[in-house]
């Protein structure tokens, strides 16, 4: 009888073992390892609430990637404006489509896609001259209008577009920093000067931020349409893309007041994977004082 009984014992200690071995292996590998990684998350949330601020990213300089998670904060907590819900209030409330021929020949190539995604820097007042304000009301397009001088985002945000809006410069080097603008309307531009010219009121302060630092703030990487038109600074803010890193399936780069010729700009683009669009594909022929690229296929 005891051997009966002592053969039947023995599968209920060795489910017993395994259920304590079980238990130990779970608290190891499991919760052990999840509180570090808790730990490690907090550690990281009290140094960013600690120490991250506009003088630290603009100090930092190229010691941060341009997706670092100090940058996105600052530009999502402060500089990052959601679509507008207000009733949209344009001059011309006619006119949908006041680009100077840029927004047709990009939706010509796009084949006049819905639901696509713009970025437009230089976006003035919102409406004036505006590449994008067609694709937002008629082709039901997402977007985000960038605009750093101040005077102009103010009207930008009068006009309630249903798109992000930064009021922010784009950085012409691949981190976070702040520059003298020049404010001149539709002209404004970054300044080549380091300090505020105290004898113009035009002459003021603004922040700046890498291209691909504002798409990961918003989650993106695919864009169907880039307008850059900074009034002379656009060569160099394509040379802080990291072109690998995100897909931009057409741009219209203004280049009348851009300190490198032509030619530079074109190389540059083509080495990166676009072609200029036909039928402008000679040296000289413009649109709106454009070059427009398309991603090679």
């Amino acid at each position: 009888m005891r051997r009966s009984t002592f053969a039947k014992g023995r599968p209920v200690a060795l489910m017993t073992v395994l259920s304590v071995g079980f238990t130990l292996f779970f608290f190891r590998y499991c919760y052990l390892e999840s509180s570090e990684l808790n730990i490690s998350n907090y550690i990281s949330q009290f140094f960013l609430a600690s120490i991250c601020d506009i003088d630290y990213i603009n100090s930092a300089k190229s010691a941060l990637e341009q997706d670092d998670p100090c940058i996105l904060r600052i530009i999502r907590e402060k500089f990052l404006f959601p679509p507008s819900q207000n009733r949209l209030h344009l001059y011309d409330q006619r006119n949908h489509n006041p680009s100077q021929g840029q927004a047709d020949v990009i939706l010509d190539v796009l084949k006049h896609q819905k639901n696509g995604f713009f970025v437009e820097c230089g976006a003035l007042d919102g409406e004036q001259r505006s590449n994008t304000l067609y694709m937002e009301l008629d082709l039901e397009w997402q977007g985000v209008l960038i605009e750093g001088d101040l005077k102009n985002y103010k009207k930008v945000l009068k006009k309630n577009r249903r798109v992000w809006t930064v009021p922010a410069c784009l950085s012409t080097s691949p981190y976070p920093k702040t520059v003298v603008f020049n404010q001149a309307l539709n002209l404004g531009r970054m300044s080549q000067n380091e300090t505020i010219d105290e004898k113009r009121e035009e002459s003021v302060l603004v922040q700046c931020f890498p291209f691909f630092s504002i798409l990961s703030a918003l989650d993106r990487t695919q864009i169907d349409y880039f307008s850059l038109d900074i009034e002379g600074d656009e060569f160099t803010v394509l040379k802080t893309i990291p072109w690998d890193r995100v897909d931009i399936k057409t741009l219209s780069v203004e280049i009348a007041h851009d300190r490198e010729d032509k030619k530079t700009i074109r190389a540059y683009m083509e080495q990166k994977g676009y072609d200029i669009v036909a039928p402008y594909p000679e040296e000289g022929d413009t649109v709106g004082n454009d070059f427009i690229f398309k991603k090679r296929q």
